[in-house]
């Protein structure tokens, strides 16, 4: 199973859900990070957990499109790969989308946030063009205020387009989630109960039923 964690933009926190999910999954069935993030955070971060004395995650480095699309053909259906992809619109972020069999795109409230969703549906419509089918991504509403109650206006923006799918879960701004990260554990090593905790898990049981994962 190949899960994309996918936005050209960067900065709306792709590495850190793709950080808790790889975790949190790889207690469940065999698990490999595929880090295309050009800054590599989730091997630094992986560098820190195993410093540690915590079970270090399996991480994969990719050269080329073509070997990304080598390990997509490879993919086995008792395992997962969790792609983390890199901030901007290349060959290897194209290749994620295309071959993966769950998208997930964070996105936040912030302007400019929904001004790169509007970007990222370009490069959807432009791939579906080409493979010939609708491609979808799941748009998660991630690093929220904890204040904010009503989605009214955004869950409008996102269902306006049919390359869109909303998620029900939604991770919101919570200081353990930096903390977690910064000591190389997922939040639920780092601080179980707690929200983040709980949304996380929503998050978990989510992507779970999208994956038939038993």
């Amino acid at each position: 199973m190949i899960l994309a964690v996918s936005h050209q933009k960067g900065g709306v926190g792709k590495s850190t859900i793709a950080w808790n999910l790889a975790v949190h999954f790889s207690k469940h069935l065999p698990t490999t990070i595929i880090d295309l993030d050009t800054q590599q955070s989730l091997t630094q971060t992986n560098q820190i957990r195993k410093s540690q004395g915590l079970d270090p995650l399996t991480i994969k480095h990719v050269s080329n499109a073509g070997e990304l699309a080598l390990h997509i053909e490879n993919d086995k259906p008792n395992a997962l790969t969790i792609i983390d992809s890199g901030g901007f619109d290349s060959a290897f972020n194209r290749v994620a989308i295309v071959g993966s069999d769950l998208l997930i795109t964070p996105v936040s409230d912030k302007p400019f946030d929904l001004m790169g969703l509007q970007k990222y549906e370009e490069i959807l419509k432009s791939l579906s063009e080409i493979q010939k089918e609708t491609i979808k991504t799941n748009v998660l509403f991630n690093n929220l205020n904890p204040a904010m109650k009503n989605f009214g206006d955004l869950i409008e923006f996102i269902c306006m387009s049919e390359h869109f799918e909303l998620m029900t879960s939604v991770i919101r701004q919570r200081v353990d989630i930096a903390n977690s990260i910064g000591v190389g554990k997922s939040i639920k090593e780092f601080r179980i109960f707690s929200k983040a905790d709980q949304e996380f898990d929503a998050l978990f049981e989510e992507v779970k039923l999208k994956l038939n994962i038993v």
